[in-house]
């Protein structure tokens, strides 16, 4: 048994959501508040897990922390990332 409370909220027992739980996964993920009932009770939640919004990779400290790696070893790993990077920004 499942049902919507309000619009961001979904309650379910937990038999529905050991059958289906791919599902239910998927609202959490999108921002929906699962509740899961067990016997009609409250039993636990499924929230979906706080991001931190509009924080970017800093791909130049990441080039650099790689370069400094491998610095010294006979590989050119670092010389491909710096070539396929270039590449993407053209």
């Amino acid at each position: 048994m499942c049902s919507i409370v309000g619009n961001i909220m979904v309650k379910v027992n937990s038999r529905t959501v050991h059958h289906e739980f791919g599902k239910y996964l998927d609202l959490a993920h999108a921002g929906q508040k699962v509740v899961i009932t067990k016997r009609g009770k409250p039993w636990a939640t499924l929230t979906p897990v706080a991001r931190p919004k509009g924080k970017k990779l800093d791909w130049n400290k990441i080039f650099d922390r790689t370069h400094e790696l491998f610095k010294g070893r006979k590989t050119n790993a670092v010389a491909n990332m710096l070539r396929e990077r270039q590449l993407e920004r053209t």
